[in-house]
């Protein structure tokens, strides 16, 4: 029983909504089976760690119901009932914490009742609690959207023949929406564009850029920002767009829920990522400067925990700086706000890295064999450590070994993107070549590393050349 679905869902129940989930169970409005009021009962007892003993099906059947034998096909179905409940009582609760959502339906309710005064006064309220509203999301101007849409529906209701404000109300409020999320969805697949494939389609693209040019909604935030962040995605060379677009971080800081800017946050550090490999070390500290004040603001935290990868990234690189006390210090500091799960392998790879760039190669060995490599971008950027550890060593039967285990893993896997694939390939064939000394003179070869848009470490290749 621990491994179903109802015992998955109430392990996300706080104390709080244990004890809320009770009286919604014996409720007579949702629940008018006695059976399931003591079978919750029961389970209510062994949360939240819901012990196995405790909660194996027969000692709980045997418990609810200690004068009958065990029967399954009536367990199955108290549980199939229970998790329905469990399933309506997180829908409702999400749904109630919306506000404004709620008023809307009830107002909807007072136009079909004929309600006027209920009508009017919760009307009043739920605009005031709107404008009061200290975000400027998609979800704000929806939800203007939808009051005005309630109150155009009362005035047709009453057949008021005058200028209908309300109309045009509709109209803006959701091409405010609209043009928000629209935006921020194109965003998103341009920027996963470049990282990962996928079939990807960013419809209207040029139509959007187009009409956003003669009507850029500059008293709109959620448009602005998101402008300007396809901007840096669609025009990288101008590093106007990525001034404007740190100078917005700080402009809507207040505007924008937690989540929210986190997005923008991610977008502006990618910028960073990008031209970082396209030869912009300045971009480095850029980059560093983001992290760290996403991490004391907990902005790129995910609930409680730092993510790993971004762990990794301030490690990377506090290490492409060559700061490598300030990294030693961050590597111990920060690891023990990661999810146990992920803890000792970002913490291991981390030492790893560090040890590798202090020349230290049977240390980084040791710490490498301690990590697991669950996300591709770990894996990639593990793989290529271990390469430049043999080319350093000269351990020439494990290096070639790994250059040709590693094309076959870079073509054959689907969800690396094809920037990222010729990035990590071109870095191969270019070891390769270097390790072969197959060109003569070595400038060719300098030429090569340098004229390779996309290029993984390039700086250690060139590095290597000695030249």
């Amino acid at each position: 029983m621990e491994k179903s679905k109802l015992i998955q869902v109430l392990k996300t129940f706080s104390t709080s909504e244990l004890r809320e989930f009770k009286d919604f169970v014996a409720s007579p409005f949702f629940n008018k089976n006695q059976e399931l009021i003591l079978f919750y009962g029961y389970i209510k007892k062994n949360a939240p760690s819901f012990s196995l003993k405790k909660i194996k099906k027969e000692v709980v059947y045997q418990t609810v119901f200690p004068n009958q034998n065990y029967d399954e096909k009536h367990l199955k179905y108290l549980m199939s009932f229970l998790l329905k409940l469990a399933e309506e009582f997180i829908g409702l609760k999400k749904y109630q914490s919306n506000k404004i959502r709620l008023k809307y339906n009830i107002l909807e309710a007072c136009i079909d009742r004929k309600l006027d005064k209920s009508y009017a006064d919760i009307y009043r309220k739920a605009t005031k609690e709107l404008e009061n509203h200290p975000y400027r999301d998609t979800n704000f101007y929806f939800e203007k959207h939808l009051l005005a849409e309630v109150g155009n529906r009362y005035l047709g209701k009453k057949n008021v023949r005058k200028f209908n404000e309300k109309l045009r109300e509709i109209a803006d409020n959701f091409d405010f929406y609209y043009l928000g999320k629209k935006l921020k969805l194109t965003c998103e697949m341009l920027n996963q564009k470049k990282f990962l494939s996928g079939d990807y389609h960013s419809n209207m693209l040029e139509e959007l850029q187009n009409y956003l040019q003669k009507f850029p909604y500059e008293d709109v935030p959620i448009i602005t920002v998101y402008l300007t962040i396809l901007k840096t995605l669609t025009h990288e060379d101008n590093i106007a767009h990525f001034e404007k677009l740190k100078s917005d971080l700080n402009t809507y800081s207040n505007l924008f829920e937690v989540e929210e800017m986190k997005q923008i946050y991610i977008h502006t550090i990618n910028y960073c990522i990008r031209k970082i490999r396209q030869k912009e070390e300045r971009f480095v500290e850029e980059a560093l400067n983001l992290y760290m004040n996403g991490i004391e603001t907990k902005l790129l935290f995910e609930g409680d925990f730092l993510s790993p990868w971004t762990y990794n990234n301030i490690i990377k690189l506090g290490l492409r700086l060559g700061r490598y006390d300030w990294t030693e210090t961050a590597i111990k500091t920060y690891h023990t706000a990661l999810e146990e799960p992920f803890r000792d392998s970002a913490f291991n790879y981390s030492l790893a890295d560090l040890y590798y760039h202090k020349q230290d190669f049977n240390k980084a060995l040791l710490h490498l064999r301690e990590v697991e490599y669950s996300d591709i971008f770990f894996a990639l950027d593990a793989k290529v450590m271990l390469l430049k550890i043999y080319f350093e060593k000269s351990e020439k039967e494990a290096l070639h070994s790994l250059i040709i285990s590693f094309k076959t893993y870079l073509k054959r896997n689907k969800l690396i993107s094809n920037t990222m694939r010729e990035t990590y390939l071109n870095f191969t064939i270019l070891l390769a070549q270097l390790d072969k000394n197959q060109f003569h003179p070595i400038t060719d070869l300098k030429e090569k590393i340098i004229n390779s848009e996309l290029l993984v470490d390039r700086k250690w290749l060139l590095e290597q050349l000695k030249v």
